[in-house]
């Protein structure tokens, strides 16, 4: 059923507001660009909304319209619109075309510049630690 969406919530915690303009982090950046696509939300109830992404907000309150309603016993209900709070959303799952999104070059670039400030930091601190050590010998003979 989600094949073919990308799961916001499986990006890893990591990259929520790091370094990025703003408050916000990565999966409601990403929430904002899906906009006008078609997506599914299953709440912590267990319900799942599947419609027309109308607006988002930073806390990840929807609105979505040509909503599909899935209660948890299988009934399926119609809806012109509805308004899903953020702090019940469970699961988001939005279109495959969003794996292209430019949020995900910004975090990409931002992985490989921390990535070479840990080598670059391991590399310091294994030099630093071989000098002292062979100093150490040196003092002792």
């Amino acid at each position: 059923m989600y094949a073919p969406f990308v799961s916001i919530f499986l990006l890893p915690f990591f990259f929520w507001g790091f370094g990025l303009s703003g408050n916000i982090g990565v999966p409601t950046k990403l929430l904002f660009e899906a906009e006008g696509m078609k997506i599914t939300v299953e709440l912590k109830s267990g319900e799942i909304y599947r419609g027309l992404l109308e607006s988002a907000e930073d806390t990840m309150n929807v609105t979505l319209t040509d909503v599909i309603r899935t209660a948890r016993n299988g009934q399926i209900n119609k809806l012109s619109s509805c308004y899903l709070r953020g702090s019940s959303v469970r699961f988001i799952a939005l279109p495959e075309l969003l794996k292209n999104a430019p949020i995900f070059q910004k975090v990409t670039q931002m992985k490989r510049k921390l990535e070479q400030h840990q080598d670059t930091r391991t590399t310091n601190n294994n030099n630093a630690g071989g000098n002292k050590d062979h100093n150490k010998r040196k003092r002792t003979e």
